[in-house]
């Protein structure tokens, strides 16, 4: 008998940017399989966010929930990270934003992969395109193909999979500009780790 398919919780953050986050949700309803649940955290109130994101619910209510914060915190949406590690649904958990863009066959080729591994990957990370110019100090432009490593500079917080109880334990502490670099690290420090890369690219970062 197989083992039931691991699930996914992706927790993105938004702040306005409403073209950007409907082409977001639909890249997840787009997706080839069906293993994912999305939460969307808005940094405080916005009544339009929520008008668009009762349509999504709407389309798949088991899936897709999304909130506003009661106030705005304008910490990179790190304060909101921390909240959904706070609350994961998922076997594994990916943090994300809400203007990014992940590929129809993303979780096909996650799943893939941690069937591959048998499930005991800790980390799953994968290939993306970055929107920075000379991302991680690489003297290369933006929106081109970056190869990650997982290490501070060569991976976006948006490129791997965590699993659950690891990024749990880790949450969001560091709410500084380099919050995401500081959530690896503190994910590392727990115990040795089992990682993986998956050599294609998953998604867009804008």
């Amino acid at each position: 008998m197989h083992s039931p398919q691991p699930t996914l919780h992706v927790i993105a953050v938004a702040h306005q940017r409403y073209g950007e986050l409907r082409v977001f949700v639909q890249s997840w309803l787009n997706q080839s399989e069906s293993n994912w649940k999305l939460t969307v955290l808005h940094d405080g109130p916005d009544a339009r966010f929520d008008a668009i994101m009762a349509e999504y619910q709407a389309q798949a209510p088991q899936q897709i929930e999304a909130r506003c914060t009661d106030t705005r915190h304008n910490d990179y949406g790190h304060s909101l990270r921390d909240m959904g590690l706070q609350n994961i649904q998922g076997d594994y958990v990916l943090l994300t934003n809400a203007d990014n863009y992940f590929i129809p066959k993303a979780m096909h080729f996650l799943n893939q992969a941690l069937a591959e591994t048998q499930s005991q990957a800790d980390v799953l990370m994968f290939d993306m395109v970055h929107s920075h110019h000379r991302p991680g100090g690489r003297e290369q432009p933006a929106y081109c193909a970056f190869q990650v490593d997982f290490h501070p500079g060569a991976i976006d917080v948006s490129a791997a999979i965590v699993r659950r109880e690891l990024a749990a334990q880790a949450g969001f502490r560091d709410k500084t500009h380099d919050g995401d670099a500081t959530y690896f690290e503190d994910i590392k420090a727990i115990r040795p780790l089992q990682v993986y890369r998956i050599p294609r690219i998953l998604f867009v970062h804008n």
